[in-house]
């Protein structure tokens, strides 16, 4: 890889919020999954999936990582699914949609969680200009 495109990823990488990322992950993972048309793009896509749950489960099975316990044991259940149902369908012809289906989920709710983070700083960086 060329200097200029390593520094333009590094520079990338450190300008993005851990929540950015998160969404980026979601998001290529799911297109991935939708565009597994062949065996090798199947197992690709199954493979990337687990490996996004795989870090979400080692993130929350910290015990104070300041996630809220119900969040981060519904996370962790999420996690275990997704990743035994990823090794069932890299064996099997499972359908893809279910982990489609719940890794849209968690991009709509780390998308919402966003606009409502930027909603509500708008609202407290609000300043009345004096004329």
């Amino acid at each position: 890889m060329s200097y200029g495109i390593k520094r333009y990823n590094q520079n990338s990488a450190t300008q993005m919020t851990s929540r950015q990322i998160e969404i980026m992950a979601f998001g290529q993972t799911i297109l991935l999954l939708k565009n597994a048309k062949n065996q090798k793009d199947r197992i690709h896509a199954l493979t990337m999936n687990q490996k996004l749950w795989s870090s979400i489960l080692l993130e929350t099975s910290v015990e104070d990582n300041g996630i809220p316990d119900i969040v981060r044991k519904d996370l962790l259940n999420l996690a275990i699914w997704s990743t035994r149902y990823s090794i069932r369908a890299m064996l099997h012809n499972f359908s893809l949609k279910p982990l489609i289906d719940i890794n849209q989920d968690m991009l709509d709710g780390l998308r919402q969680n966003i606009e409502n983070k930027k909603s509500s700083s708008e609202i407290n960086n609000f300043k009345l200009s004096v004329a």
